[in-house]
């Protein structure tokens, strides 16, 4: 069994998108890239993509006394954690009010394993997501300055290998 172990996970961030987009509305497949990109990798101590389903119980007469279940509508979350920097360019301009990515504003992300290009060996994972929400500084006396934001995903996500 291979094992991995993130020391190079590449993070992207953009507000434009070539091809069809992760999250646009129906069935498509996605395919593209980010546009306009702010490369967040050396800022980010940690990523945490959450994707789930809402259960539904259709249960009848016929199910023999047993539940049956099926898949509602799909979500998920993108948590990050950065260093916080207050100097131009770093994550407090990015995601404080009114910069690139300020409340409200719909962007994408592409998340791969590690550096190299994307491959079947290091795909990316590509999401559309919603700043609802800013915690612009967390620590205590003597540490770090760090900050942990999680937004909604926003309509299907893509996992892409070319």
């Amino acid at each position: 069994m291979a094992v991995f172990s993130m020391t190079s996970t590449m993070t992207l961030m953009g507000t434009g998108w070539t091809g069809t987009a992760p999250g646009s509305p129906g069935t498509q497949t996605v395919a593209g890239t980010i546009t306009s990109t702010t490369d967040v990798s050396v800022m980010m101590t940690s990523v945490d993509v959450s994707l789930s389903a809402d259960e539904l119980d259709f249960t009848n007469f016929g199910a023999g006394g047993w539940r049956l279940k099926t898949v509602g509508l799909s979500s998920g979350t993108v948590r990050f954690s950065f260093n916080q920097d207050y100097a131009a360019s770093t994550v407090d301009p990015l995601f404080g009010i009114g910069g690139t990515f300020g409340f409200g504003t719909t962007f994408f992300v592409d998340i791969k394993p590690t550096n190299a290009a994307r491959g079947t060996t290091n795909p990316s994972t590509v999401l559309s997501v919603v700043n609802l929400g800013y915690n612009p500084v967390s620590g205590s006396v003597g540490g770090l300055a760090v900050v942990s934001l999680t937004f909604p995903i926003t309509g299907k996500p893509g996992r892409l290998t070319a």
